[in-house]
């Protein structure tokens, strides 16, 4: 059972990798208690690619993933599972591991129902089976015997580098409004899509990578802080 903690702190999209590197700024803020917390939520796309099966990305993000270990021990860490980060519980031990298959949490919060997940769910039957077959243990096993001198993994790295995340979606109030229907709750609280927009009912949690920007909860308020 997950308990919402006052001064909570909501990492959402920082998409890391060697170009972007602003996740260490925060998970180093933190360390040093420039920025206090004693509970993160890491909402998805926290690496740009990360998974148990891949040898190469867990090598080449080992600071990073040594750091929120690290961090783990004195904060509570829960990891909500993204698209590009999934397979994760061997990695993180002492981490709340949230996978997709079980998305979206609910949290009772001062008599309020919480939905929160990574936000891509409720998707079409195409996208849910591509979904499948990219988190299969068997599938990334042999994905990674085959990369021989990491081929295919500096294939991916280059090719999520060039990729542009970083654009306002066009109508996202109209689409919030069908996407509230979703969910059957008081508040959706969601990562994925990098708008950085709150509301009464609705919150998407800003791209760190995008706006360098993060949530905090605070006095029973939402609230985007700026690194």
């Amino acid at each position: 059972m997950i308990r919402l903690k006052d001064s909570s702190i909501f990492i959402a999209d920082s998409h890391y990798n060697s170009d972007r590197v602003i996740l260490h700024t925060i998970l180093n803020m933190i360390e040093k208690q420039e920025i206090k917390t004693t509970q993160i939520f890491l909402m998805g796309d926290i690496f740009d690619f990360l998974s148990d099966e891949i040898k190469y990305f867990k090598n080449i993000n080992s600071d990073i993933i040594f750091l929120i270990n690290k961090l783990s021990s004195n904060i509570e860490i829960i990891y909500f599972e993204g698209n590009h980060d999934f397979n994760l519980s061997n990695i993180f031990s002492n981490l709340q591991i949230i996978p997709r298959e079980i998305q979206p949490i609910n949290i009772i919060n001062n008599n309020k129902k919480i939905s929160i997940a990574h936000g891509d769910i409720f998707t079409p039957l195409g996208y849910n089976i591509y979904t499948k077959i990219i988190r299969n243990h068997y599938i990334l096993k042999l994905l990674n015997f085959i990369d021989i001198n990491n081929w295919l993994s500096k294939k991916i790295e280059n090719d999520l580098k060039k990729k542009n995340i970083c654009h306002k979606q066009k109508d996202f109030k109209s689409f919030i409004q069908r996407r509230i229907k979703d969910y059957n709750t008081d508040l959706v609280i969601e990562g994925h899509f990098h708008q950085g927009f709150i509301s009464d009912k609705y919150i998407n949690i800003p791209s760190l990578c995008c706006d360098k920007r993060y949530m905090v909860y605070s006095n029973d308020k939402f609230i985007f802080n700026s690194l």
